[in-house]
């Protein structure tokens, strides 16, 4: 009986011992997830705020870049005035150079002066429209650049856009419950009776008086001895 009831504790013991160190492994592999996930979560918010503070620089590279080629293309302007206005200079120069016979008198000489004159105006207004022309050239430059900075601002910041997203903290192991102590209880409890009623197969009869022998196991159960 008595090994019987030390082997049901034993067990007991081995069978508590062996589930408390499986539900300790799942709560190490679940602390050991979340210790990941933090660490993750922290390299991509650290990651994200770098890739932000680029985006800011590369957004005012962007800008300066669109500035500058602004500025070149109303250089490139300037230039082309530049060169019209001297042509529109040589042109007067010449007319007034070769309007010298306007001075004399007679049919041919006023027929030259008027031909210097028209002269002139031609060149004038070649000039003028090749100004206007070129207005409306870096215009329409100015407004390709434009677009091409709005587009590349746009797509600067749509890698930003969005802040990384950790998901969700992994779900908590379902713990495994050990043996009941109930069932021990009862075991040994079942062990006791019948070891006891084993013992009481063993005794001999009694010698009293009155006779009619009880076993130890009557006595156990209170049903006594016959008076």
């Amino acid at each position: 009986m008595g090994l019987n009831m030390a082997g049901q504790m034993g067990q007991h013991r081995a069978e508590a011992s062996a589930a408390r160190g499986r539900n300790n492994a799942k709560l190490k592999n679940y602390h050991r997830q979340v210790k990941e996930q933090d660490v993750t979560a922290n390299l991509d918010n650290v990651q994200y705020l770098n890739d932000v503070q680029e985006q800011d620089a590369d957004q005012d590279a962007t800008y300066q870049a669109m500035v500058d080629q602004w500025s070149d293309t109303d250089a490139q302007l300037n230039q082309i005035f530049a060169e019209q206005d001297f042509a529109i200079e040589d042109a007067i120069v010449k007319m007034h150079e070769e309007g010298y016979a306007g001075t004399q008198t007679g049919a041919t000489a006023g027929r030259l002066a008027g031909k210097s004159a028209m002269k002139a105006g031609r060149e004038k207004a070649r000039a003028i429209h090749a100004k206007m022309f070129a207005v409306d050239e870096a215009n329409r430059t100015k407004e390709k650049i434009h677009k091409q900075g709005k587009y590349d601002s746009h797509k600067l910041f749509m890698d930003v856009a969005f802040a990384p997203v950790h998901g969700f903290r992994p779900a908590k192991p379902e713990m495994e419950r050990g043996p009941s102590k109930a069932g021990l209880i009862l075991g040994l409890a079942k062990s006791g009776m019948q070891g006891a009623m084993a013992f009481s197969k063993n005794t001999a009869p009694s010698t009293r008086a009155g006779g009619g022998s009880k076993t130890f196991g009557e006595k156990v159960l209170g049903q006594g001895w016959d008076s």
